[in-house]
């Protein structure tokens, strides 16, 4: 609460560690933009009276624990207690606080999601949910699980008005959900969230750590936040979070062993 009360610069003396601004991360629009400007092409210009969801979201290749926003989603087990990947990674930066305050939380179930103080993060709070373990065959309620940690994510960050907030990728280490479909989950729910809350966030980030995740996200974002999508209707799930496309199955053997994070 102590933590929660303090301006910017008086959190910024309690980080563990540096830290990258939410302004120094440029939105997708704002990439689409710059690209479209480096090839020697004019971007078009967003329809008159509506805004886009490109200018919502970004792509971050780095640590999450190093963002400062205001807050971070933590890929955790059930026990919340801390672990490896990117679950440790966070608990370790957060500082001895985060664990005692998990230990009473009693948990979380699969698809779930619950909040913690940040303590020694520059992020203010951290989400912590729990995806699904997906070794082997991929079924419907892997997906619906995986879905479901979006959605209760974001559903937690609107009632704690978190106005920027930072997913890593949920389930693709050890827990074997394919690279591919899983950023399609993640980039589908957070687009049908949007068109509903359009105005209840500043900025969600999608933040990788690997190249192979990297690439991923980078073709799928043009796919499901066009520049001139205007918040309409657009790309939908269909078969691509979990239909048996050649390409899918080429990705999903190529990032099977790839991936370390929880």
């Amino acid at each position: 609460e102590r933590l929660l009360k303090m301006t910017l610069e008086e959190r910024r003396k309690e980080y563990s560690r540096e830290y990258v601004a939410l302004k120094s991360i440029p939105t997708w629009m704002e990439d689409l933009k710059s690209k479209s400007e480096s090839d020697g092409e004019t971007a078009k210009e967003d329809p008159q009276g509506k805004k886009s969801l490109s200018e919502k979201v970004s792509l971050y290749r780095g640590d999450i624990t190093l963002l400062e926003v205001d807050a971070i989603v933590n890929a955790a087990n059930s026990s919340l207690l801390g672990g490896g990947g990117v679950d440790g990674c966070i608990h370790r930066a957060a500082g001895p606080c985060l664990v005692a305050e998990c230990r009473n939380l009693s948990g979380c179930e699969t698809g779930q999601a619950k909040i913690t103080c940040g303590y020694e993060l520059p992020a203010k709070y951290v989400i912590h949910t729990v995806g699904p373990i997906a070794r082997g065959h991929l079924t419907d309620d892997h997906k619906e699980n995986l879905a479901s940690c979006y959605k209760s994510s974001l559903k937690l960050a609107k009632e704690n008005n978190i106005r920027s907030i930072a997913f890593p990728c949920i389930s693709t280490g050890i827990y074997g959900f394919p690279n591919e479909p899983a950023a399609v989950i993640a980039l589908n729910t957070t687009k049908e969230w949007l068109r509903k809350n359009h105005d209840e966030v500043d900025r969600i980030i999608f933040c990788v750590f690997l190249e192979v995740d990297y690439k991923i996200f980078k073709k799928k974002m043009g796919e499901f936040f066009p520049l001139d999508d205007a918040n309409e209707e657009g790309t939908e799930l269909s078969e691509e979070t979990g239909g048996d496309s050649t390409e899918e199955k080429q990705n999903t053997e190529e990032t099977k062993a790839q991936s370390q994070e929880a």
